[in-house]
């Protein structure tokens, strides 16, 4: 996969262009039908396209400029949004390249139209478990005070309470709460899960469902990945972590990778072959697009995974596709975010007013307002400048493609929101490990450690696996509805300021605080009875802060008893009095 141009100096991509063509093509999606009926979504068209135009420095306006791109997309009605999510999926197909031989390379659409002739084909190699099948099997999340331990999942009731605990404190919404407990509490989720085969590409995220997906038994895992040490240690984890009747495939190349793997920029035409050859036509597929790479490679790894996304759920009708929503972009989110968002800016020390007057806006910025325009919503620009254009551009595809699957081509799709998490590809960097361990001075933000992160995304989207009889949603609601079922936002979304006009101190925060790394606020964690005088636990050398903070959501049975209706004061009925009594 290929940018269509370069430098000739430093033969380095040259991303700008194409990106701005790919974000036109989008927008222009939206005028196509509006002739005189809806000025305002003209009128953004129009501003939107000049901005382009005359914008000088991409890298510096990107921010502002792609918050007007979100603003056009969440005014327009539902049908209109599509189209531009798919204008955009077109051009990206159109515009990016991908290289048949030195001297021959083609819009990476056509590429995938003969996938089968392309290349050499892939070849399977097949590994398994060793580990006898647990009977009673559990679905765990990681603890997060032990979160670099497999033995120190919370099982059951302790992991509702570290749930409970999560979505008291902020960082989840309820539907992600609900979800997730859903998991943790299912007593035969080996036989809900039994007819399924996942195909994970990019097998080796962190983040990713892999490893929590090869702990259950009698489940068969297709991974793509690169070769290397990486691979390597998610081979070793299958072998001796899995139960001896789970089954992991992943294809080898003997050009590139002969002891395994494949390249998803170079070999996606023959993934996407490998993929149908492996899977038969019956097969319920769960497709799980989690790559990602540095820099505008990500736009590109993106765009591979989109394509072979769309080549098989095409072929294999009964798919569902798993892609996580990052909240570093511009977002489209429910109203009460706004109002929470508001009422925690209140609450704030009122010197951070004086703080963002003083500089200009630049620090301190308010997170969300309501749009004036549509009350159903609000838009929160969570764009970071240091992750870059290219970032915002990859992520958006997957937004795109979630949303085209979903309402176009009836398919289910689970893309919740992700929380910022200290993955190894965000720590490498000091400003952004720092600012993650600055984080959580602004509440309820919270950065979470990988292992935690990465199981209770995993239990959420297991939970819509179980939910797949639920019917398709209809275009009475809009598109971007569908990211915030199980949204885990790391309190991003509630957060009185804007992720950009605090990431500066974040970082000097989490430079000088005497917080241990890793710290975790009081209130994201459950209360427990063998907390020591001060609260805190020392584990593996860390210092890890419990809670002893009564939860805030928590009402007494004998105080719920005497509510009344609240519509007209009456008392309450009796039936539900007596259940009540019950319970």
């Amino acid at each position: 996969m290929e940018w269509p141009e370069f430098s000739t100096e430093t033969f380095e991509y040259v991303t700008t262009p194409t990106a701005k063509q790919i974000w036109k093509r989008a927008a222009l999606a939206a005028a196509s039908d509006l002739t005189q009926r809806d000025a305002k979504a003209k009128e953004l068209v129009d501003a939107f396209v000049d901005r382009l135009r005359n914008c000088q420095n991409w890298r510096y306006e990107y921010r502002s400029i792609l918050y007007d791109f979100t603003a056009l997309h969440a005014h327009v009605d539902n049908e209109t949004a599509l189209d531009m999510a798919q204008a955009g999926l077109d051009a990206v197909h159109d515009l990016l390249l991908y290289r048949l031989d030195p001297h021959t390379a083609v819009p990476c659409k056509d590429a995938f139209i003969f996938c089968k002739t392309i290349g050499t084909p892939l070849k399977t190699l097949k590994i398994v478990g060793t580990k006898a099948p647990d009977l009673d099997f559990q679905f765990g999340i990681a603890d997060p005070q032990r979160p670099h331990t497999i033995e120190s999942c919370l099982f059951g009731m302790d992991a509702v309470e570290q749930i409970n605990a999560w979505y008291d404190y902020g960082v989840m919404e309820t539907s992600a709460a609900v979800l997730a407990k859903t998991t943790v509490t299912c007593t035969n989720l080996p036989a809900l899960i039994s007819r399924k085969v996942f195909i994970v590409l990019g097998c080796t995220s962190e983040l990713g469902p892999t490893k929590s997906l090869l702990q259950i038994p009698g489940t068969t895992v297709l991974g793509i990945a690169r070769g290397g040490k990486r691979l390597d240690d998610v081979l070793d984890f299958c072998r001796y972590n899995s139960p001896d009747d789970t089954t992991f495939l992943y294809p080898s190349s003997d050009d590139m990778y002969p002891n395994g793997g494949a390249d998803l920029l170079l070999q996606a035409p023959q993934i996407a072959q490998w993929i149908l050859d492996e899977t038969k036509d019956n097969d319920e597929l769960v497709l799980v697009t989690c790559a990602y790479m540095d820099g505008e490679a990500h736009v590109r790894v993106t765009a591979s995974m989109d394509l072979i996304v769309q080549r098989v759920m095409r072929s294999r009708s009964k798919s569902m596709l798993w892609s996580y929503t990052s909240p570093a972009t511009c977002m489209v989110l429910p109203p009460t975010a706004a109002s929470e968002a508001c009422q925690r800016r209140q609450q704030r020390p009122a010197y951070e007013q004086w703080t963002n007057k003083l500089s200009g806006g630049r620090f301190l910025e308010s997170s969300l307002e309501v749009d004036q325009h549509n009350h159903d919503y609000c838009i929160l620009n969570g764009i970071v400048s240091s992750q870059g254009p290219n970032y915002v551009l990859a992520k958006t595809i997957q937004q795109w493609r979630c949303m085209i699957t979903q309402y176009r081509d009836n398919q289910k799709v689970s893309a919740p929101f992700a929380p910022a998490t200290r993955t190894s590809s965000m720590v490498q960097y000091d400003t952004v490990s720092n600012a993650l361990e600055g984080m959580h001075h602004f509440e309820p933000m919270l950065a979470f450690d990988v292992e935690p992160a990465s199981t209770l995304m995993a239990a959420i989207l297991l939970a819509h696996l179980q939910l797949l009889n639920r019917s398709l949603p209809d275009l009475d609601e809009s598109p971007f509805s569908m990211f915030w079922d199980g949204a885990v936002h790391g309190g991003v979304w509630t957060c009185p300021y804007t992720l950009e006009s605090i990431s500066i101190i974040n970082y000097a925060l989490g430079k000088v605080t005497y917080y241990p790394k890793g710290y975790i606020p009081p209130g994201a964690l459950p209360v427990k009875d063998d907390d020591d005088e001060d609260g805190e636990a020392f584990v593996d050398g860390e210092v890890r802060t419990r809670s002893k903070v009564p939860k805030t959501r928590t009402i007494d049975p004998d105080v719920l008893l005497t509510l009344t209706d609240a519509t007209n004061g009456q008392p309450m009925p009796d039936s539900v009095r007596e259940r009540l009594d019950f319970m």
